[in-house]
């Protein structure tokens, strides 16, 4: 049995050894294309798995995506994440207001139109707790709108004093009384103009 004889243009391997390589070539493009696809995935699910409520808040703040948060009573705010920390976050809306959000208080948070999706697999920085921001701005006795968990409607008043667990109030109305909340409690504070 006679071999087929090659020609020189079949080079040592048979065929082309170009069309070969190029074949060759092409075949570990693709499967480095798909290696590199296989661990993207493998990265973002590592990433969704060790995400975090304060983490997506976190790149949402980032983002500068406009949210909507959905609390406690049925209340609904609109507006940028401005800071996020140990266990609420602040919430700037289009009017400026600035209201202070417990993650306790928080049912659950939307980006208003598409953006990246946040991963939340980062963690805060912002080591400051809500008692100490509220604590914070006691300092200066500000006109303040509280939500709690256990009530739909409001406290309003001068915000007097924090306490390692009770924050006191002089409420608005005749005679003027005071409220002693748990922080705890505590859904959300907003600075009342």
């Amino acid at each position: 049995m006679d071999l087929p004889r090659l020609s020189d243009a079949d080079g040592l391997l048979g065929g082309s050894l170009v069309e070969r390589l190029d074949r060759w070539i092409a075949d570990m493009r693709s499967d480095d294309a798909a290696a590199a696809r296989a661990r993207e995935r493998w990265l973002l699910t590592q990433a969704q798995e060790s995400s975090t409520f304060a983490g997506v808040l976190l790149d949402l703040g980032e983002q500068r995506s406009a949210v909507l948060i959905d609390g406690c009573a049925g209340r609904r705010h609109r507006g940028t994440v401005v800071a996020v920390a140990r266990d609420f976050c602040a919430l700037r809306t289009a009017s400026g207001r600035d209201i202070l959000l417990s993650y306790a208080g928080i049912a659950s948070v939307r980006a208003e139109r598409r953006s990246a999706t946040p991963t939340g697999d980062r963690a805060v920085s912002l080591r400051a707790s809500l008692d100490e921001a509220l604590a914070t701005l006691a300092e200066d006795r500000p006109r303040v709108l509280l939500m709690t968990l256990a009530r739909s409607e409001g406290l309003a008043g001068e915000l007097r004093s924090v306490g390692r667990d009770v924050l006191t109030m002089r409420l608005d109305g005749e005679p003027p009384t005071s409220a002693y909340v748990a922080i705890a409690a505590i859904a959300e504070a907003s600075l009342v103009t």
